[in-house]
């Protein structure tokens, strides 16, 4: 947006002197009296008359006047909302393992929005380790976790329920007629695995052990999420979360009696209380996942 010429007259205006308003710009008194110069042959009349040695508006000049500093203003207007928009802070900033990803996106977003049309969520996917930390260090107001045990000295924690995991066997792996009855019969088949990193591995292998398989096609995942499209795409027998099945997968599912249960988890720091919006998220968290 090039208003530099308004400016230029704006100052001539306000300080009566060509020296004094191309001072404000880093430009000679010259430069500036060619641009006005230019500018009234343009217009076809004078913006400013000389008097008593200052530079003085004509009635012209008043109107061209008003308008340049409705421009000015408009101009500043424009790139104080244009910088709001860009850099403002999040009101809130939602950390997600990513097993919590989908509900919280699907079912918590668009109704804080809603709640505050004026405000900024942020939600990012994390496994819960990471979370925790993306929590303590300031990157993240709340996080939605998937851990083992409840209790933290340095996190508020409310337990939102518990989970556990299962198997999603692709029916495209089993043909027509045949269904496991139980996970050791589906020793020959492949199977996918959440990678050796993840919290969630250890428990999966205890699955393995406890069925007496020792899979010998393996696929591996970097999280639940991808770990489901895999299964979708009929790779394997994969370990999902109950609250992340759907027979609508064309798969079976099939409960696992040695699966551990696990907590799901909202926490905020302890040392941090949420704002308005981060309260308005606890409810809605509480009350839907």
């Amino acid at each position: 947006m090039d208003v530099t010429l308004l400016e230029y007259l704006t100052a001539l205006a306000e300080t009566g002197s060509l020296t004094k308003a191309a001072r404000q710009f880093f430009i000679s008194p010259s430069a500036l009296s060619q641009r006005l110069s230019r500018e009234e042959q343009e217009l076809g009349c004078a913006l400013f008359v000389r008097t008593g040695g200052r530079f003085i508006p004509t009635e012209a000049g008043e109107i061209f006047l008003r308008y340049a500093r409705e421009a000015l203003q408009v101009r500043d207007d424009t790139y104080r909302r244009l910088d709001l928009l860009t850099s403002r802070r999040a009101s809130l900033r939602i950390v997600s393992s990513h097993q919590l990803f989908s509900g919280a996106a699907k079912q918590i977003l668009p109704r804080l929005q809603a709640l505050f049309p004026g405000s900024r969520f942020d939600l990012f996917p994390a496994d819960s380790a990471a979370a925790r930390q993306y929590l303590l260090n300031d990157l993240a107001d709340m996080g939605l976790l998937c851990l083992l045990a409840s209790g933290d000295t340095l996190l508020n924690q409310t337990v939102l329920g518990t989970d556990r995991l299962t198997a999603a066997i692709p029916l495209s792996l089993l043909g027509p007629e045949r269904r496991l009855k139980s996970l050791a019969d589906g020793q020959d088949l492949p199977f996918v695995l959440l990678g050796p990193s993840s919290p969630f591995r250890p428990m999966e292998d205890e699955l393995l052990q406890a069925a007496h398989i020792y899979p010998g096609t393996v696929y591996e995942a970097d999280n639940f999420l991808i770990a489901r499209d895999l299964m979708r795409a009929g790779s394997g027998i994969t370990f999902l979360p109950e609250s992340m099945t759907d027979p609508k997968d064309d798969c079976q599912i099939l409960p696992l009696s040695a699966a551990r249960d696990y907590y799901r988890i909202l926490a905020w720091p302890k040392y941090r209380p949420l704002s308005e919006e981060g309260e308005a998220a606890r409810n809605l968290i509480s009350q839907s996942l």
